[in-house]
């Protein structure tokens, strides 16, 4: 696979996983969540704890650790920031490495 193809689908992972997480405010969505979400839109989720912290890095993501104790349940959950918003809205900075339609 070429480099611009890998480069390609990275941007349209990254662009789809920040409209999934803006569409779950307020509550977030668990990798689990993301992840099935994701591969119902046909992308290979392999990379996505690689893409969640880049997206993080980038401030336009922010992660959670949740857990209940007595219920057994522990979770990652992940949120879209204010800067994440400003970006799928036009009014952030402009990111390499995030696919804009």
């Amino acid at each position: 696979m070429s480099d611009m193809v890998k480069l390609a689908e990275k941007e349209i992972f990254r662009m789809e996983a920040l409209r999934l997480l803006n569409s779950a405010v307020p509550v977030g969505c668990s990798r689990q969540v993301l992840e099935a979400a994701l591969k119902k839109l046909g992308l290979d989720t392999g990379e996505l704890p690689r893409e969640l912290s880049w997206l993080q890095g980038k401030g336009l993501i922010r992660m959670e650790h949740a857990e209940n104790r007595r219920l057994g349940i522990e979770r990652d959950v992940y949120f879209i920031t204010s800067e994440g918003m400003d970006y799928l809205d036009g009014t952030g900075e402009d990111i390499p490495g995030i696919g804009v339609d």
